[in-house]
């Protein structure tokens, strides 16, 4: 018997960060601004964040999936005890995360605290060894795997159609995009296609694209010594000053703070 394929079979997880802290009420000031997916396992303490659409409560015996540039902010009330995963996946799983939505929230498996605590000791071995890395990758993919929809739950066909077109934004963000190049890709017409999109993702073909812009430019300045005039023109503004006013309008604060943001960020253990 042939098995069909799914959306998930092939993959990538890159762990960025893991580890156990506890947070107090400080935590809101740093946590919005990591451009990463995050899983948390909460122990002890209590708190809440607040996404776009939605605000989670904290609680301990709970783990909780969180959407890279999702958080606007936090309230912890109780210090909070939690191990913490920060990740990226490759371009094609998140796009798919963007049809087949993980949930938020779900129940902490059996034996969590053992296996977040052999994942963070993998990582944190740096990879010296096969049996190392491979404990890495799988753990952290089993993790996940507790958001993930029932099997039998799939997009609906209309969604999985904007697969090509997320593919197309993904790798020409940098370029000038209009609605009738993405729409010649579902062979519909731009204004068909726009109301499409718009009621599928909640936002519209261009803002979707400056989302993605505002997300590559916010990874650069968060990991790489590019200066602010380099990562603007390599995400697609056509100036720095226009860049300037788009991320400040985007993330609230400017690219050279949030620069200066993470690196105090990167050199705590605020997560």
């Amino acid at each position: 018997m042939i098995e069909k394929p799914t959306p998930f079979d092939n993959v990538k997880l890159k762990i960025m960060e893991a580890g156990f802290d506890k947070v107090d009420s400080s935590w809101h000031r740093f946590i919005a601004f990591f451009p990463y997916y995050r899983i948390y396992y909460i122990v002890s303490g209590h708190a809440v964040i607040y996404l776009q659409d939605q605000q989670l409560e904290l609680c301990p015996g709970k783990m909780y999936f969180i959407p890279s540039f999702s958080i606007f902010d936090a309230h912890c009330d109780e210090i909070l005890g939690h191990y913490w995963i920060h990740f990226n996946f490759d371009i094609t799983t998140t796009n798919y995360l963007t049809i087949y939505r993980p949930f938020n929230v779900v129940d902490a498996p059996p034996l969590a605290d053992q296996l977040f605590a052999r994942l963070i000791d993998c990582y944190n071995a740096g990879g010296n060894s096969p049996a190392e890395l491979l404990a890495c990758e799988g753990l952290s993919k089993y993790l996940f795997s507790f958001f993930l929809p029932d099997t039998d739950t799939e997009a609906t066909p209309e969604a999985a159609r904007f697969i090509p077109v997320l593919q197309y934004i993904d790798t020409h963000f940098n370029q000038h995009i209009a609605n009738t190049d993405l729409s010649a890709i579902m062979y519909l017409s731009p204004t068909y296609f726009s109301n499409l999109f718009t009621k599928q993702f909640g936002i519209t073909p261009q803002q979707y694209i400056q989302q993605k812009r505002m997300n590559s430019a916010a990874i650069m300045l968060f990991e790489s010594n590019k200066n602010i005039r380099e990562i603007a023109f390599s995400c697609g503004f056509e100036s720095e000053a226009y860049f300037n006013r788009s991320f400040h309008k985007f993330m609230g604060i400017s690219p050279g703070k949030y620069r200066k943001l993470a690196g105090t960020i990167n050199g705590s253990s605020k997560n």
